[in-house]
């Protein structure tokens, strides 16, 4: 009789600390982002979790490189020691995983005291923690695409310390490969997790893999349009010297094809609704994004009430309204 009170003692306790984790996974999401934090609880509780927990792991990689204090030593050295703090914990013994989870990098100080942003660094320990807790081969696959973004965040910063910017990027080939670094990556590490839990994916597996590239090419230069002149102030140049804003847009709109072509496949091979809703919501919030910088220039954002109307929508399968 003990040993079955014990039990459901045990299992309450567990979901009590699940509960727990969850909501400090949401918490985090919703101060540090605007659109994940819509985005992610779309999708169901074990896929909210893996992917919320690694969306955290990469903006937390994205805040060293993006820091308004520290240099290009620092973040090369801090963007390192998050690789091989990581993989230490990716493929090492308990003991070692648990030495990896005590000895945080020392990233206090990049972003003002008690920001959302510095918040999220500092909770570094505990998001490795839960990272170690996900089954093997969701870490394996979150460890892999991680340790791929940390290693072009180094090259780009490395590349640019003969500039007089923490980041210059020269080519549009070298943009390319920097919007494969982060936000590529990103695509691939998504389809592979959306098809772990959607077994008749894998037929499309390769294909979702390589459409997840331009669907996160189209995100990302997205983004460095809306936030151009934003980022130049900071010292962050993502647009060449030399190249138009426009062939950026052209660049931004021939991604957005396979970002439809992405959402298409999903639908044609019936993958569950959460994850063609959440891919929805992130395409046409882009493709809104886009059309507001056209008709309103640089640095225009779609306002709260756009963005809540693209999420309606989405949630009612009705298509998205005009915004």
């Amino acid at each position: 009789m003990l040993r079955g009170v014990d039990t459901v003692v045990q299992t309450l306790t567990a979901i009590d600390q699940q509960q727990d984790d969850d909501r400090f996974l949401d918490e985090l999401l919703q101060g540090t982002s605007r659109t994940f934090a819509l985005a992610i609880p779309l999708l169901t509780a074990q896929r909210r979790r893996q992917i919320g927990l690694s969306y955290l792991l990469f903006r937390v990689a994205d805040s060293i490189e993006d820091a308004p204090k520290g240099d290009a030593t620092t973040k090369i050295a801090l963007l390192t020691e998050m690789k091989t703090y990581l993989n230490r914990i990716a493929v090492g013994s308990p003991q070692e995983r648990e030495s990896s989870s005590n000895s945080a990098v020392c990233i206090r100080g990049l972003w003002p005291p008690e920001s959302p942003t510095e918040g999220l660094l500092l909770q570094l320990p505990r998001l490795m923690v839960l990272f170690d807790e996900l089954p093997p081969s969701v870490a394996h696959e979150i460890q892999r695409a991680l340790s791929s973004t940390l290693s072009g965040m180094i090259r780009v910063i490395d590349a640019s310390q003969s500039s007089r910017d923490q980041i210059q990027i020269q080519t549009v080939g070298d943009l390319r490969l920097y919007c494969y670094a982060v936000a590529g990556v990103v695509g691939e590490l998504l389809t592979d997790i959306f098809v772990m839990h959607h077994p008749l994916g894998v037929a499309v597996h390769n294909e979702l893999r390589q459409l997840s590239v331009g669907f996160g090419e189209f995100l990302q230069l997205t983004n460095i349009l809306k936030d151009a002149d934003r980022d130049a102030t900071s010292g962050r140049v993502f647009i060449p010297c030399g190249t138009s804003r426009e062939s950026i847009f052209q660049l931004a709109h021939a991604a957005q094809e396979d970002a439809l072509l992405y959402i298409r496949l999903l639908e044609k091979h019936n993958f569950p609704m959460d994850v063609q809703f959440f891919c929805r919501f992130i395409c046409f919030l882009a493709d809104g994004s886009l059309s507001r910088l056209r008709s309103h220039g640089v640095g225009s954002k779609l306002t709260r009430d756009e963005v809540l109307r693209i999420l309606a929508a989405v949630k009612l399968e009705s298509g998205v309204l005009p915004v």
